[in-house]
């Protein structure tokens, strides 16, 4: 379960993944590199990288991104 309550909206694991995706898609190649996605997140939502690792890891765990050591990508649905 992941807290709602009690928090920025802002800094919230599904807020900052919501984020993440549309960065993504918003891309030509629809490919980023982790450094971007950083750069990008601090500016753009003023949180922390440890708040951006996080909702990287979430995507990943529900298999929604997927890295191929270099960069950071939508997965294809089927």
């Amino acid at each position: 379960m992941l807290p709602i309550k009690g928090s920025h909206p802002e800094m919230n694991v599904l807020y900052i993944g919501g984020f993440i995706l549309k960065k993504l898609h918003g891309c030509k190649r629809e490919r980023i590199t982790i450094t971007q996605l950083m750069k990008v997140g601090t500016q753009e939502l003023s949180v922390s990288v440890d708040h951006i690792i996080l909702a990287l890891d979430w995507l990943y765990i529900i298999s929604a991104i997927g890295y191929d050591g270099k960069e950071v990508f939508i997965n294809e649905v089927a």
